[in-house]
């Protein structure tokens, strides 16, 4: 039986700024997105658990949707601002016809959460918002020193305005402070992102047959896939599944090609949005172990994502270690220096131990399951509010 809603008068009516993937209209399917709408399915579907009631998305310039697909798709209203409309007035607009009494804003390290989150403040000085970083790349990425500080600079302005800031690792709130020498409001906190939905699933079967190391990302050099392609000289008679898309997949596929190992390394076809989660199912739980070489990362959900498949972690080492302390349980080998020597002595420890797999999964779900995660944003939303 459906319980009832709970009353209006115990909801806090939340709008979330940021992306959304395929399956809500939107064109992107990165992490900021599924944590957008992870978090929403859950704030949404169990308004009495978490007594957060979502009105919307706001979609920030410039635009990267279809609106008419996006009403069709998403379950809650997409808001855009019109091509030709000015920031301060359409958002004046928006929050006096929604009445939110929080904002989320995704992303705010990126020129255009930033931009948002001044323009809210100078149109509604007094609605609270939550500033996410999801990571500092559109700060440190940048090779002009100039651009650079631009970016930073925008990011402190954002986080002037802020009633509070979110990081997905203590990394990612260490970097910030330490190296790129921003100051964050008093509250300052540290949430990891949650798994999708499809991960906490109880039919996922993690017992199953496995075989390979399975890598799982974006091919670009910031994830290293190409060190891990030439450990694979190193480690004779596994395979490995390569699932992801990127500019450098030709060069990928050319390194195989070179060191004669094509017969061991297979990449995954790309699948539409619809069948994209289930095929990094499969391909993660019948995985040995995930390997991840990556030279930076801001939480990696991937790792998360492998353990609630049961699967064991050669990855990034700060956050490897972030997470098998946050969840008290081995859950991989840390790669600190990912050459292909030290990734594939990585992967043979991994491959060394036994594990618990269905241990594995449970830690990760207690730890990041989305009604979890939601449970922390919704404990902060209504304390900020």
């Amino acid at each position: 039986m459906r319980l009832p809603a709970p009353p209006q008068a115990l909801k806090k009516r939340l709008l979330t700024v940021g992306p959304v993937p395929p399956e809500w209209g939107g064109k992107l399917r990165g992490g900021v997105t599924r944590f957008n709408v992870t978090l929403l399915e859950e704030l949404r579907t169990r308004p009495w658990r978490h007594r957060i009631e979502p009105v919307g998305v706001l979609i920030p310039p410039p635009q990267r949707i279809h609106r008419r697909i996006a009403s069709r798709l998403a379950p809650l209203p997409i808001f855009m601002q019109p091509k030709a409309g000015r920031p301060r007035r359409f958002t004046r607009l928006l929050l006096d016809e929604q009445r939110p009494d929080a904002v989320l804003v995704n992303n705010i390290a990126a020129f255009n959460g930033a931009r948002y989150v001044r323009v809210q403040a100078a149109v509604a000085p007094g609605l609270p918002t939550i500033g996410v970083v999801h990571e500092w790349r559109a700060i440190r990425a940048k090779d002009d020193p100039e651009r650079a500080d631009r970016y930073r600079e925008a990011a402190q302005a954002a986080l002037d305005h802020l009633a509070a800031v979110v990081f997905p690792s203590q990394h990612t709130r260490d970097v910030g402070a330490t190296e790129l020498g921003l100051r964050y409001p008093a509250r300052a906190l540290v949430i990891s992102n949650p798994v999708q939905p499809a991960f906490a699933d109880p039919a996922l079967v993690v017992d199953g047959p496995r075989s390979g190391i399975a890598f799982v990302g974006s091919f670009n050099d910031r994830k290293n896939p190409q060190a891990l392609i030439r450990a694979m000289t190193s480690l004779p008679g596994i395979g490995l599944t390569l699932q992801g898309r990127g500019p450098i997949e030709d060069e990928l596929r050319d390194l195989t090609s070179e060191l004669g190992i094509g017969d061991r390394v297979t990449f995954a076809p790309f699948l539409g949005h619809r069948r994209h989660v289930e095929s990094v199912i499969e391909v993660m739980s019948g995985a040995e172990l995930l390997c991840l070489p990556s030279r930076s990362e801001a939480f990696a959900l991937v790792i998360i994502e492998a353990l609630a498949a049961g699967t064991p972690v050669a990855g990034y080492g700060p956050t490897l270690v972030e997470i098998r302390d946050r969840i008290g349980i081995d859950v991989g080998e840390p790669i600190f220096d990912p050459t292909p020597d030290n990734v594939a002595a990585a992967v043979e420890s991994v491959r060394s131990r036994r594990w618990d797999r269905r241990a594995l999964r449970r830690a990760a779900l207690a730890g990041f399951g989305p009604d979890v995660v939601a449970g922390r944003y919704a404990r902060l939303i209504r304390s900020v509010s």
